[in-house]
């Protein structure tokens, strides 16, 4: 990761980066109708604007010199039921993991990811989740990451 780029974490006002980077997620995965994506972006920023606040929604950023935020990645903490590995009622999953197109093969996701993978060992979780998507797989798997058991039906 090239020095000059500094990573931060990411502050209330800084919802407009965090669903700019969600919105070009999910299109580099291959959503491409608009409207349904703009749905989306205003839902969740419904959602994140209390989750940020309330530390529900913890994230990080990757900033350049001048300002310019280039890459993220965020933890949602949901309550969730314990799990025998983990007594606590609730769940980590890491989300919104984007990079620029610009900035990309710098080693910024992983620097991301190795900071919210520190940050929640340090809070005690001993799990933490997230759906990969076919760019990323190879990242998350270099981590440690492994596929689970968990299936899915779509109902639309």
């Amino acid at each position: 990761m090239p020095e000059t780029i500094r990573i931060r974490e990411a502050r209330p006002e800084d919802l407009p980066i965090i669903l700019h980077h969600r919105k070009a997620m999910f299109k580099d995965m291959g959503f491409s109708n608009e409207a349904d994506i703009e749905a989306m972006a205003a839902s969740s920023e419904h959602w994140l604007i209390p989750a940020l606040a309330e530390g529900r929604y913890r994230g990080w950023l990757a900033e350049v010199p001048g300002g310019e935020i280039v890459a993220g990645g965020g933890v949602l903490i949901a309550p969730w039921i314990s799990h025998p590995r983990d007594l606590r009622p609730r769940k980590g999953e890491i989300l919104n993991v984007y990079t620029e197109p610009a900035y990309r093969r710098r080693g910024l996701a992983r620097r991301l990811m190795e900071i919210m993978i520190e940050w929640c060992r340090e809070q005690g979780f001993a799990m933490i989740f997230l759906h990969a998507s076919d760019d990323g797989r190879p990242l998350y798997e270099s981590m440690g990451f492994r596929p689970t058991s968990e299936m899915k039906l779509s109902l639309k």
